[in-house]
């Protein structure tokens, strides 16, 4: 006789792939459990970038256009020089017959957070519980258990379980799964500024890289306002990159000749690239940053999980129908790690190189391909399909 177990899946997590994964699998007929460790959905203010085929996986679910409403469509992105300016306008329309999504969406991550967990809270199959910590996983006959402290507390049953749980993850700690790599020498300070910089600048798009040996940085237009993201000294305290006067004189990099800096959120962090080992260990499985984290040049890292969450779902509903066996999930695992290491990783690291590159004749070099880019639609398209992550997913 088959085991009884509370739910089909329990996914620990609430931030965008836990409750996007949790919300498929509903949808798809699960009983799914959710466990999310804050009290409550917060504008988290990392991620600001949705790609198309994001949106595509998102649209079933009543996600994408929400988003679109509430967001700055780029239709668009730009490679700048910050002593040359704008270098090339790469325009997202060449990918037309590719997605019905040809742009990219700018808006804070926390937007889509809580509508998934409006969308939960209306699925008769989820139990979602927000403050809720996971103490402990066991394995059991042909499931787990999970036990819970706070909202939920108790021990809780699933036949899968999913870590969704971020870079820190209890999950893959508990499963004793390797999370190696490396952390970046300088870390990143994001400023968030009223500051109209389209009406300041010449020529700007939404979004934005501009290259310097020095003073490379990232512009990004979001409706809280502009996002510019600047990378610091190693060996600069935290509490001097964050003094006030600090944060106004690394805008002043950007727009040297005005007064007045309205600043509205300013963040601190550090960069790592690091991939889970497997992720997958017997029915527990691991998406996210949970399973990978990544330079955020190119906004890849919460789409890339997003799509680890939707994929999986898509294999869990086939399994559990019978129109997939085991294998299925190993294949999963598998290409999701690749997609890691060999795209995501890759590609992250790339723009992180191209930006800030001290070598005059490779930066002049690299100007040169940018416009070529720019020239040639056939050549923009395959970027754009790479830069865009359409040639990352199955399609």
């Amino acid at each position: 006789m088959a085991p009884q177990f509370d739910f089909d899946a329990i996914v620990v997590g609430g931030g965008p792939v836990g409750t996007t994964t949790a919300l498929k699998l509903a949808k798809g007929g699960m009983r799914v459990a959710i466990f999310e460790k804050r009290q409550a959905a917060t504008l988290e203010q990392r991620a600001s970038t949705f790609h198309p085929p994001t949106l595509e996986m998102l649209e079933p679910l009543g996600l994408a256009q929400p988003l679109i409403d509430q967001g700055i469509v780029a239709r668009s992105y730009q490679f700048r020089d910050a002593k040359l300016g704008k270098i090339v306008e790469l325009d997202y329309s060449v990918l037309e017959n590719d997605t019905p999504y040809p742009f990219r969406v700018q808006v804070e991550q926390g937007n889509l957070t809580r509508a998934a967990l409006a969308a939960l809270t209306s699925e008769p199959l989820v139990q979602l519980h927000l403050g809720s910590e996971v103490l402990a996983v066991h394995d059991v006959d042909g499931g787990y258990e999970v036990d819970i402290a706070g909202e939920g507390a108790g021990t809780h049953t699933a036949r899968y379980l999913i870590g969704a749980d971020g870079s820190r993850s209890v999950v893959r700690e508990t499963l004793g799964v390797a999370f190696t790599g490396r952390t970046y020498p300088d870390r990143y300070l994001v400023i968030t500024t009223t500051l109209p910089l389209h009406e300041i600048l010449d020529d700007l798009s939404v979004v934005n890289y501009v290259a310097d040996p020095v003073d490379w940085h990232v512009l990004l237009r979001n409706p809280s306002g502009w996002r510019v993201l600047f990378p610091t000294s190693p060996d600069t305290p935290d509490e001097t990159l964050l003094d006030p006067e600090e944060v106004r004189s690394q805008l002043r990099r950007v727009v040297p000749d005005f007064d007045g800096y309205p600043v509205a959120h300013v963040t601190l962090y550090e960069i790592h690239r690091k991939v889970a080992a497997t992720f997958r260990v017997g029915s527990t499985f691991l998406v996210g940053d949970a399973a990978h984290v990544n330079n955020p040049l190119g906004g890849m890292g919460m789409n890339s999980g997003i799509h680890d969450g939707l994929l999986l779902a898509d294999v869990l509903l086939d399994t559990a129908a019978g129109r997939a066996d085991d294998t299925a999930l190993d294949t999963w695992a598998e290409q999701r790690r690749h997609v890691a290491l060999s795209y995501v990783g890759e590609e992250t690291e790339g723009n992180w190189n191209a930006l800030r590159d001290r070598d005059e004749s490779r930066r002049a070099m690299q100007r040169d391909a940018w416009r070529a880019l720019g020239e040639d639609a056939a050549a923009r398209r395959e970027f754009l399909l790479t830069s865009s992550m359409i040639a990352s997913v199955p399609r």
